[in-house]
């Protein structure tokens, strides 16, 4: 039941397309990052630095476009 209260009735087509987007994009950085050559280090250089920065915010923001999403699926 509680399941069922969670999940969204008109937007939900709005989450699966983030999913493919994120799949899709991680996949993208993934071949760009394996292609770098050269720059390789560099890049997961920033890549470590970008992720011990921008980690702690995720973490405490990650829920808020969910919430959002189901504020406004309620009032559809």
């Amino acid at each position: 039941d509680k399941e069922e209260e969670q999940r969204l009735k008109y937007l939900e087509f709005v989450q699966v397309a983030a999913v493919h987007t994120l799949v899709y994009l991680s996949n993208l950085y993934g071949l760009a990052k394996e292609k770098s050559g050269p720059l390789k280090p560099g890049v997961e250089t920033v890549e470590g630095t970008v992720k011990s920065v921008v980690g702690p915010v995720y973490e405490k923001i990650h829920v808020i476009p969910n919430e959002l999403l189901k504020y406004v699926d309620r009032k559809i």
